[in-house]
């Protein structure tokens, strides 16, 4: 298990990945962390865990952009969670990516929380997939 996935199975508010974990993961992998997971529900809470594992998720996201053939801010710009992102938008998801966010940054430190362990959970589902 990498620091990544143990720092989101530790928000989540777990010691390890007990069954109830397993369950909490495969929710969040079926129906998005949106719907409120203890942990990623208040900005105060998901702030906190971007800028905590912030080198962990920005990697992540420099990983799946690579995947999908984009740049890596394009890519934040059309998360779901994410306002139909304007210039305002932009420059912080640049912040949240390579600079220093602002007090005020929550909309995009909220969605990397988030892109983070919905990711989690889908390779945590992945894996269980490939270990039947």
């Amino acid at each position: 298990m990498n620091t990544l996935q143990k720092a989101v199975i530790l928000q989540l508010g777990y010691d390890g990945l007990t069954e109830e974990c397993r369950e909490t993961l495969e929710d969040i992998n079926n129906h998005g962390i949106s719907g409120g997971f203890s942990g990623f529900i208040y900005y105060t809470d998901t702030i906190l865990f971007f800028k905590k594992n912030r080198a962990a998720i920005v990697e992540l996201v420099r990983e799946m952009a690579q995947v999908f053939g984009e740049d890596p801010i394009e890519m934040v710009a059309n998360f779901n969670c994410v306002r139909p992102a304007d210039f305002e938008e932009r420059e912080e998801i640049a912040r949240a990516l390579y600079g220093r966010i602002k007090p005020d940054d929550t909309q995009i430190p909220n969605a990397l929380a988030w892109f983070a362990a919905e990711e989690v959970a889908r390779q945590f589902i992945d894996n269980l997939g490939d270990a039947k």
